[in-house]
């Protein structure tokens, strides 16, 4: 059994995924929040595992399912279940190097997603502060 690990340098959004000989989840965080759970284990000649959207995430699960969809390994295959916010795919143990490559691209695209959408939210707090500020300035301007 094995699990895929993530190291996230705080300047950028890299994975280092390697799947290892022992069985254990991995996450992968954003701003100290489980992201996903990804968990893998050696069946024959073939890895199975699953990856699972966390709570507060889980509305990112149409977007993992279309980034997993989009260029997979021909040998990754996927089954989804959009109640459990989970995705359980299966691919040749030769094959391995391909597909932690192909997940760590989508994770880190989820990750950018993530940040792009929190600052996002914070450019139009502050657009809509500045909008009643300047609602209650022309007020007190205008009733003298």
């Amino acid at each position: 059994m094995s699990a895929l690990s993530y190291q996230t340098p705080a300047s950028q959004s890299l994975f280092n995924v390697a799947l290892g000989s022992s069985s254990r989840f991995s996450q992968v965080s954003v701003s100290q929040k489980e992201m996903v759970k990804i968990f893998s284990q050696k069946s024959g000649e073939m890895m199975q595992g699953m990856c699972r959207m966390d709570q507060g995430f889980d509305s990112l699960f149409p977007l993992f399912k279309g980034l997993i969809r989009l260029g997979k390994p021909k040998s990754l295959t996927l089954t989804y279940s959009n109640e459990e916010k989970s995705i359980f795919y299966s691919f040749r143990e030769e094959d391995q190097l391909e597909v932690e490559q192909f997940f760590a691209r989508v994770l880190a695209l989820l990750q950018k997603e993530v940040k792009f959408k929190k600052v996002l939210k914070e450019i139009i707090e502050n657009r809509l502060r500045f909008k009643s500020e300047q609602s209650l300035l022309q007020t007190a301007l205008l009733a003298d």
